[in-house]
């Protein structure tokens, strides 16, 4: 070959060469070109979260991107290569989130937001989970719709129940508060809604059995022990009535008073003066302000012959007491007890 035929081929080749590598960089690999993911990470009252963790995981390739929130709850990743993605979001308190099948084109800088919901942050996404996991986990999200939809049709019921008792509807209330407890028989507040329509229906043997009811599941409740109190006294049941009183008292001391007075008002609607007049001095013991047991101790102590003790707490009620019939009376008492105890 001639040195001019060596050259023009050189020439040929450099002219080739410049080509190819001019196609390469214009059609260029894929896995060199840049794009940009970035987001915004929220609680559910949507303040932002600080360094929440970012995981951005490529899923056809193995490989995991890691970046965090700044203090405005913002975070932003550029470089990523041609490919698909998954955006995994982890913080402390919070359960986490993720967004699946993301494939950024080139140029993209795209933003997915994410709002999180208080829980464990190590709890597993369905893509972490095994079969078996993701089949329980699946079991359990069906129980949880169930028992959502059947806490819906409790609440539904349970409301129309308390709309009708307003109306004095007892009868009906009475039938949607059994339904709301098919539903749902571990309720404490229906049995006692309920057993409050049935008293007011003359049922009044009923609204024990629910007030009953209602403590077995929630013994330690004051004041249902306090209702059915009340109720027990209504049909002649002392006993019972002093019982739950007493019960109600000793759950709730700040109550006591009520709960004295309550049964003093049982003791004297049978027939039980002195029994009542240590009830009502048991009230005002735990509240030396509560008035109306100051009254009725006093009207006690008269069938009593106590006309002394009785003066005496006519004029603290006369200071403290509010009751515009009771006040009247009670001056009118002060009056006469005043020429009976200085005699």
């Amino acid at each position: 070959m001639t040195l001019a035929s060596k050259t023009k081929s050189g020439r040929i080749l450099a002219a080739l060469l410049l080509t190819a590598i001019v196609l390469l960089w214009g059609s260029g690999p894929l896995w060199a070109q840049i794009r940009t993911i970035r987001g915004e990470v929220k609680d559910a009252s949507g303040a932002v979260l600080k360094d929440a963790a970012v995981e951005i995981q490529r899923t056809d390739v193995p490989r995991v991107y890691k970046t965090k929130t700044d203090k405005g709850g913002k975070y932003v990743y550029t470089g990523l290569p041609f490919g698909t993605f998954r955006i995994v979001v982890r913080k402390e308190g919070f359960f986490p989130d993720y967004i699946d099948r993301i494939q950024p084109r080139l140029g993209d800088d795209t933003s997915f937001d994410f709002v999180l919901k208080p829980g464990d942050m190590s709890a597993k996404l369905p893509f972490e989970m095994t079969k078996e996991e993701l089949a329980k986990a699946k079991e359990q999200s069906g129980k949880a719709e169930e028992i959502k939809k059947q806490s819906e049709e409790v609440k539904a019921f349970f409301t129309q129940g308390l709309d009708l008792a307003g109306q004095n509807k007892f009868p009906e209330a009475i039938d949607a508060f059994q339904k709301a407890l098919e539903k749902d028989p571990e309720q404490p507040n229906i049995w006692a809604n309920l057993a409050d329509a049935q008293l007011k229906n003359n049922q009044a043997d009923k609204a024990i059995e629910s007030y009953q009811k209602a403590i077995a599941i929630k013994p330690d409740d004051a004041g249902l022990h306090q209702n059915l109190g009340v109720i027990y006294g209504k049909v002649g049941k002392v006993k019972e009535a002093q019982e739950s009183f007493q019960k109600a008292a000793g759950l709730n001391p700040g109550q006591s008073a009520v709960n004295f007075y309550n049964l003093g008002a049982t003791l004297i609607n049978s027939g039980k003066t002195a029994e009542a007049a240590e009830a009502f001095q048991k009230a005002i013991e735990s509240d030396a302000t509560y008035a109306e047991a100051y009254y009725q101790l006093a009207i006690v102590n008269i069938g009593l012959n106590k006309q002394a003790e009785s003066l005496e707490m006519m004029k603290k009620y006369l200071a403290i007491g509010k009751n515009p019939e009771n006040l009247a009376t009670a001056k009118a008492l002060i009056e006469e007890l005043g020429k009976t105890v200085k005699k």
